[in-house]
C-alpha cells in the first residue's frame, strides 16, 4: 500500500456483489466472518457512516490508530473521515451492520456535522454497549430494514416503497444518535446558526486539504473569516482551536503512512507537504514525543 486507501460506498457495494434495487446511497447487511471481506484488512477511509452492531463473537478494529473491540451487545459508528482497519474477527463473529451516504442521511434531516455536540461525541467515543432490552430493538430494527430493502426489487414493490425504507432507516439512526450521546438531534427545519455552518465548512476543508495545509490562514481565508476568529470560534464550539484540529489531523495521517505505507520518512514529509524531512521530524516530535524513525519501528 503506496498511500492511504480511500473508498468509495460505490466500490464498497461492487466488492461485495451488493444489489438492492435502491438508489445505491444504503447497504444493510448480515455479517460474519466468512462474508467480510478483506477490503478493511488496511487502514482506509470509507465515505459513508458506518453502524455495526455486535450480536455474538468478537472484532478488533482500529479507528484513527485508536483499538477498540467489539463485543456482543456493543454499537460501533464510524463517521467518513475516520481512518479504520479491522484487525480481527473471531470465528463466530455476527453482526448487523448499515451503511449510509451522507446525501441518504441529509435526505431523513440527520447531518451529524451540524449537530456538533452529537458529532465531536462520536468521533471521540465510537463504541456504545447496549442494554438488553435496546439490544433486541435495534436488533428487531435492523431484521425490519432488511426485509424491506429486499422487498426493493420486488415486482409489486411500488413508488413509495424507498420512502418506507428511508423511514425506517431514519428512525433507526435517530435511535442510535440519542444512545450515543443523549441529546436530541436538532430540528434541521429550524436555520442553521452562522457557527454551525463555519464548523461544517472548516471540517469539509480540512477532510480535502490537511495532506497539503496546515496554515489556519489558509482554512479562514477559505471561508472568508480572520484566522483569529475562526480559532476562537472552533475553541469556544469544541474545545480545540483551529491549529489544534489541524494538527491532529496531519499527526494522524503521518502516523498511519509511516506505520501502514511503506513510503520512506522523506517520501511521507514530502506526502504531506513538508519543505524538508527535517521540518517534518521536528513537527512529528513536537507533537507526538518521538521522531518520525521512532514511530515506525515502534
Amino acid at each position: 500500500m503506496d498511500e492511504l486507501n480511500s473508498i468509495t460506498l460505490e466500490q464498497l457495494r461492487e466488492v461485495l456483489g451488493y444489489q438492492d434495487g435502491g438508489d445505491g446511497n444504503l447497504m444493510v447487511l448480515s455479517a460474519d466472518k466468512t462474508t467480510t471481506t478483506g477490503i478493511f484488512r488496511y487502514p482506509c477511509r470509507l465515505d459513508a457512516v458506518v453502524m455495526v452492531l455486535c450480536t455474538e463473537g468478537k472484532a478488533k478494529a482500529m479507528i484513527n490508530l485508536k483499538e477498540y473491540e467489539v463485543e456482543p451487545n456493543v454499537l460501533a459508528v464510524n463517521l467518513p473521515e475516520n481512518i479504520t482497519q479491522v484487525v480481527w474477527l473471531s470465528d463466530d463473529f455476527r453482526g448487523q451492520i448499515i451503511v449510509v451516504s451522507l446525501e441518504f442521511l441529509r435526505s431523513v434531516h440527520i447531518d451529524l456535522k451540524n449537530a456538533i455536540s452529537l458529532y465531536m461525541y462520536i468521533k471521540d467515543h465510537p463504541l456504545c454497549r447496549l442494554d438488553e432490552a435496546t439490544m433486541n430493538l435495534l436488533t428487531r430494527f435492523h431484521r425490519l430494514i432488511q426485509d424491506s430493502v429486499e422487498e426493493n426489487s420486488a415486482p409489486w414493490a411500488g413508488s413509495m416503497h424507498q420512502e418506507v425504507v428511508n423511514g425506517l432507516v431514519g428512525a433507526y439512526m435517530y435511535r442510535c444518535c440519542e444512545l450515543l450521546n443523549n441529546i436530541p438531534l436538532e430540528d434541521t427545519r429550524t436555520v442553521k446558526s452562522r457557527r454551525e455552518i463555519l464548523f461544517r465548512q472548516f471540517i469539509d476543508l480540512l477532510n480535502q486539504h490537511h495532506n497539503e495545509e496546515r496554515s489556519v490562514g489558509f482554512y479562514a481565508d477559505k471561508m472568508h473569516i480572520t484566522p483569529k476568529y475562526m480559532s476562537s470560534l472552533m475553541k469556544e464550539m469544541t474545545g480545540r482551536t483551529a491549529a489544534e484540529w489541524i494538527d491532529e489531523y496531519v499527526i494522524l495521517e503521518a502516523k498511519t503512512l509511516l506505520k501502514y505505507s511503506g513510503l520512506s520518512i522523506q517520501e511521507v514529509a514530502y506526502r504531506l507537504n513538508f519543505s524538508t524531512q527535517s521540518f517534518f521530524g521536528k513537527y512529528f516530535r513536537q507533537h507526538t514525543g518521538m521522531s518520525p524513525g521512532q514511530y515506525k519501528m515502534k
